[in-house]
């Protein structure tokens, strides 16, 4: 497999995977270390995959128009839209004008615990922005779902501004939105530069300093949590004890920075980095999700046992989408040998199997 490929393919099953682990065990508080490594049955997907795969499935719409029409959306309300399509997915609503062809697929249409702040932000129909602010929330919603963000836009200071950008339409608080700007900027890296874990963060924080949007103070505060991370991930304290230190996960930032502990601290195997990640008294399928992402992109969808894939939710669903992110899109206003799978996918937002070459 292409090694590209492989990647995405590791980000996005590994996030599912990570996803799956925690939910099982989210609102439990007796957690003991490695108390969880399987799904007790079927790997059942939350509300941080759903939204997942309807920011991919959106980047993909806006990329296909563009393509096909020399001019689209910005990526951020392009992400909206998906997101719209997610809030009809749990409200039962069958809106109107769908971008997502995901949309039809049945247990995409559970509600999965999904938050209050992204519904509520959502129900509003008020974009927020990062100049003006929708709401103070620094909740996890904003970093669980930008993973392919760092996996589309093949440039990693895109990448984190269009995860800011879009992060910053539910969430409002600086350290909800700088976690989602570092966690894209990392997998562009990590994907496209084939960099490791530290040097990824390392230089989306050089990045983070860059970019201008953030108050001094915010990114201080990020940075040592970051740097608290790694030292722990370089000591001999249990797991457990390591991330009790980081926090739980309800925000953003302690999402991450379990995550990259995890990631650091077993960067040699998925199975151990994200069994990490979720056994914990938090918010662990975020965590979970996030650390899969992490080191699904940098291990790749050959590190992933197969248990944990033969199991899961919409295994089949998450690869598919993953590779249409990994490749060009193969329609143009110029070609004559248009791809008519594609194209009822993502032009006409409904997926028609007899169109499959």
């Amino acid at each position: 497999m292409d090694r590209i490929r492989s990647k995405i393919r590791g980000s996005l099953l590994g996030g599912a995977v990570g996803d799956a682990l925690g939910y099982q065990i989210e609102f439990r508080r007796d957690i003991k270390e490695k108390e969880v490594t399987r799904y007790k049955d079927k790997g059942i997907i939350s509300d941080d995959t759903q939204m997942t795969l309807f920011t991919a499935n959106a980047l993909i719409w806006r990329e296909t128009r563009y393509s096909l029409r020399g001019i689209a959306l910005p990526p951020v309300d392009a992400i909206y839209l998906g997101y719209k399509d997610w809030l009809d997915t749990q409200s039962g609503s069958k809106g109107e004008g769908s971008i997502s062809w995901i949309k039809e697929i049945p247990e995409l249409n559970i509600p999965r615990a999904p938050g209050n702040t992204c519904i509520n932000a959502l129900l509003s129909d008020k974009k927020g922005t990062i100049e003006e602010p929708i709401n103070d929330s620094k909740g996890c919603g904003t970093v669980m779902r930008v993973a392919p963000i760092g996996l589309y836009a093949r440039d990693e200071e895109v990448a984190g501004r269009i995860a800011a950008e879009s992060s910053a339409l539910t969430h409002g608080n600086p350290l909800g939105i700088i976690p989602a700007y570092v966690l894209s900027y990392m997998l562009d890296l990590i994907v496209y530069d084939n960099m490791d874990i530290l040097k990824s963060l390392k230089k989306a924080i050089e990045g983070l300093k860059k970019y201008n949007k953030f108050d001094k103070s915010d990114i201080k505060y990020f940075e040592d949590l970051m740097d608290k991370a790694i030292e722990l991930s370089n000591s001999n304290v249990s797991d457990l004890e390591a991330i009790n230190v980081l926090g739980e996960g309800w925000v953003a930032e302690e999402t991450l920075a379990i995550a990259v502990y995890s990631c650091l601290k077993h960067s040699n195997s998925f199975e151990d980095a994200v069994v990490c990640a979720v056994n914990h008294k938090g918010d662990s399928d975020s965590t979970g999700a996030v650390a899969g992402n992490i080191i699904g992109a940098y291990l790749g969808e050959e590190s992933i046992p197969y248990y944990y894939l033969q199991n899961l939710e919409l295994r089949d669903v998450i690869s598919e989408i993953a590779d249409d992110l990994s490749i060009s899109v193969p329609v143009s206003e110029y070609s004559k040998d248009n791809d008519e799978y594609w194209i009822s996918k993502y032009v006409y937002c409904h997926k028609d199997v007899s169109k499959r070459k």
